[in-house]
């Protein structure tokens, strides 16, 4: 798909305003735009012709704005705990590091430093009657802090002793589901302080415990802005996103706000001065390449990219290799140089094509 790639122009049109309390920026878009079948790069926010984009600038300058903001509140709840494929992914994105190094350092905090449970897991859920254990856990992270040598996760101390005081270790099926189990449950620490760990052991301990904690957390609260300016007939759209209770957030530092809070206030029907405008020009982008965390995902959901119905039924529970094999698939890959990496991209050889081409030869 990259190498076949076309590259195409295309232009957007973007605006800032001047409001009474300051000013904010917009973008065109077309209110009657439908999803095509045939061009999956047709956005909404995207003009193909430049003289189009041009026209739209000529007729909006100098002109004013009203505006119309749409206002909802938005809850998101954390992820579900770690599998081995989920925590594989997060330290790939987070830190770099490959399916191989993570599975390896798992596998250190479990059998050597007795701190996490058991890795090769393909589950995200706990026992029903694990919930005794869970606060057990957290009261270990609690006296962690007290410990005379700090341990790894003394930080997380006062989000445990939150939790424990709040009572928010409830019976959910979104944590705790005996149906979601097979041999093995999700990555939980255990009620072990860790001690004496490694930097890269630190860094997926911490990973786990801080999503352990999150996943007991209340949701993260929000109040999403629409803003829809209107000048000359064309409509320019701003979204502002102001988080109004971090909840688990606060576990991951996020007692604050992000950049995008930064949507001025207008009155309903506020006319607004067009301050300036432009056409933007750019291109399309080919399909990124994948890196370690997105070829995990691709093998984990490999069944939905199946056509054929008995072939996408048999591997919709699995996929491709398990979560105690993907790590060893893509470095088997990559020592018989079918895959390169270049930095976190990992890149085809020409001994990979060419081994496609005899086995579509043969008819495999």
């Amino acid at each position: 798909q990259i190498r076949r790639f076309v590259s195409r122009d295309y232009w957007e049109v973007r605006a800032r305003f001047g409001a009474a309390a300051g000013q904010y920026d917009g973008k065109w878009f077309e209110p009657a735009f439908r999803k095509s079948e045939t061009d999956e790069h047709a956005r909404a926010d995207r003009i193909w012709e430049r003289a189009r984009a041009e026209a739209i600038v000529a007729e909006c300058s100098g002109q004013p704005g009203t505006v119309v903001d749409e206002s909802k509140p938005t809850s998101q709840w954390s992820g579900a705990l770690y599998d081995l494929t989920t925590l594989q992914r997060e330290a790939n994105s987070r830190f770099g590091f490959s399916a191989k190094t993570t599975l390896s350092i798992a596998q250190a905090l479990y059998e050597k430093h007795k701190v996490l449970t058991y890795p090769r897991t393909d589950s995200r859920h706990l026992p029903e009657d694990y919930l005794a254990t869970v606060g057990e856990v957290m009261q270990s992270m609690v006296d962690a802090a007290g410990l005379p040598e700090r341990s790894a996760g003394a930080s997380l101390a006062p989000f445990a002793q939150q939790a424990l005081a709040q009572a928010w270790i409830k019976p959910s099926k979104r944590v705790f589901d005996n149906t979601k189990i097979s041999d093995h449950f999700a990555i939980i620490p255990t009620a072990q302080a860790p001690r004496t760990l490694s930097e890269a052991e630190q860094k997926v301990y911490d990973l786990v415990a801080r999503r352990f904690l999150a996943v007991f957390f209340p949701p993260a609260e929000y109040l999403v802005t629409t803003r829809t300016t209107t000048v000359a007939g064309h409509r320019f759209r701003t979204t502002g996103k102001v988080l109004k209770a971090p909840g688990w957030l606060a576990i991951y530092g996020r007692e604050a706000q992000d950049d995008d809070a930064t949507l001025v206030a207008v009155q309903e029907q506020e006319s607004v001065a067009l301050d300036r405008i432009e056409s933007v020009g750019l291109k399309t982008q080919p399909p990124p390449r994948y890196n370690e965390g997105t070829l995990l995902s691709a093998m984990e959901n490999a069944g939905d990219a199946v056509d054929d119905e008995l072939f996408a039924a048999a591997m919709s529970e699995k996929g491709l290799g398990t979560p105690a094999t993907r790590a060893a698939i893509i470095e088997g890959l990559i020592n018989e140089q079918y895959l390169l990496r270049e930095g976190r991209e990992l890149q085809p050889t020409a001994k990979a094509f060419q081994l496609l081409t005899l086995l579509r030869g043969l008819g495999v």
